[in-house]
């Protein structure tokens, strides 16, 4: 197997037809010999200096902004939240690095299921899973301190009760959504991406990779996860929402720059996550090069009417070849089935359920 980035222990593309995509064409980091920078913008460093090679100071785009293009991916398992087992510490140690990755070397076995509703979830062997390295980092929450979700304004009784919204990931995920063929989940469906964009499960390469595409006014950003498909977001420069009768699958993204980073604010969404109220539901990312192979991207979650206080994940990535660039599609909904197989199921639980079983 290849190594894309130098961290990964194992990478294969889950699906059966796997196919390269067409990459977008990178525009230059410099301008053309000799050319001066439009009025106003920063200078490119010239061709061959420490600079622009990413040592000692910031890649720029021709017009002066920082050059944040490329493909870029998730190189560390990281829980979103952090276990009990690590509460009060921020980092595993080297050694306990070294034991993750050695449990990580034992492949799963095919059809090692449970049974039961989530009897899927055993019946891929390492074949199917990309197997990233473990992160030291022991949650990717960064704030709030205790590395966890912070509680909810006004907390669910019963079934899905506790701190941070409980399993509810967006739309399509609870029992009734996904017995009804108009209320599924796209990305269960292979149809799209949702936002906020996250590595939950990195097993599955979910939320691990997205390429970016600059110009003056506007920052693209393709977003690939291998079970949902992929998802094109267009990053406005020019920080006006539309009003907040329009909402968008993707949200409504706003950019602007506070020095070398890039300031994203996406409102208007047309579904939550983790229980969020649309009306008050908003990200703030930034997204920083570290170095010519690091990107940095945070994402602030805010909403008064769901979370107690803003909470903060840290994403870190590193950069693939531009001369390669390379994103594989994942078609894992081949010819619709899946969506036969879940409505056959949720009525089979339905009869289940009528019988008393």
């Amino acid at each position: 197997m290849r190594d894309r980035t130098g961290v990964f222990l194992g990478w294969v593309t889950a699906g059966s037809a796997v196919a390269l995509l067409a990459a977008v064409s990178m525009i230059a980091q410099t301008p053309a010999g000799g050319a001066k920078a439009k009025a106003g913008a920063k200078a490119a460093p010239a061709k061959g200096t420490a600079a622009a090679k990413g040592k000692g100071a910031t890649l720029r785009m021709p017009w002066g902004d920082p050059n944040l293009q490329g493909t870029w991916f998730v190189t560390e398992d990281v829980p979103l939240e952090r276990p009990a087992a690590n509460a009060g510490k921020e980092f595993l140690t080297d050694a306990e690095v070294a034991e993750a990755n050695a449990r990580k070397g034992i492949a799963p076995g095919r059809n090692a299921r449970s049974g039961g509703d989530d009897d899927v979830s055993g019946a891929y062997n390492a074949v199917f899973n990309s197997v990233l390295k473990t992160g030291k980092r022991t949650s990717r929450i960064i704030d709030t301190p205790d590395g966890k979700i912070p509680p909810l304004v006004n907390p669910p009784q019963g079934r899905g009760a506790g701190a941070g919204g409980g399993g509810g990931l967006g739309l399509g995920n609870a029992p009734e959504q996904v017995a009804n063929p108009e209320t599924v989940a796209q990305s269960s469906r292979c149809l799209g991406v949702t936002m906020p964009f996250l590595p939950l499960n990195t097993l599955f390469a979910q939320g691990t990779v997205l390429q970016i595409v600059q110009s003056p006014k506007s920052v693209a950003i393709y977003m690939e996860d291998d079970h949902a498909g992929g998802g094109n977001r267009i990053v406005h420069m020019d920080g006006k929402h539309p009003p907040a009768s329009v909402r968008y699958y993707l949200g409504d993204s706003r950019g602007h720059w506070e020095g070398n980073t890039l300031v994203v604010e996406t409102t208007n969404y047309s579904q939550g996550f983790r229980n969020s109220k649309l009306e008050t539901y908003k990200t703030i990312e930034r997204f920083t090069r570290v170095d010519a192979n690091n990107l940095r991207r945070e994402i602030t979650f805010e909403d008064p009417q769901t979370w107690t206080r803003p909470w903060t994940v840290l994403v870190d990535m590193a950069k693939t070849d531009d001369g390669r660039h390379m994103i594989f599609d994942s078609a894992c909904h081949e010819g619709n089935h899946g969506m036969t197989g879940i409505l056959v199921g949720a009525r089979r639980a339905e009869a289940a359920a009528k019988a008393g079983k």
